[in-house]
């Protein structure tokens, strides 16, 4: 399973939902986190039309956080397995 992360470097909300995915990496085996930064990908930013961080997607499902907490990532992932 491949889940796209859309963040900043500069953003702390971002940094968090990115250790909270390297964590869950050791609970789901296939899970594989593709990042992009908006710093240094914006093209991909404007093409996928993101328009908050940090943003995870899962396909066509899509899933914004102003505070990402653990367990709403988890039931993302759960939902969209």
């Amino acid at each position: 399973m491949k889940i796209e992360l859309y963040k900043s470097a500069l953003c702390p909300r971002c940094a968090y939902a990115a250790h909270i995915l390297k964590k869950l990496q050791s609970e789901f085996d296939d899970l594989e986190v593709l990042t992009y930064d908006i710093a240094t990908d914006f093209s991909t930013f404007k093409e996928k039309k993101i328009r908050m961080i940090p943003t995870i997607a899962y396909g066509k499902h899509r899933q914004s956080w102003l505070f990402p907490k653990e367990e709403e990532i988890r039931a993302f992932i759960l939902e969209n397995r």
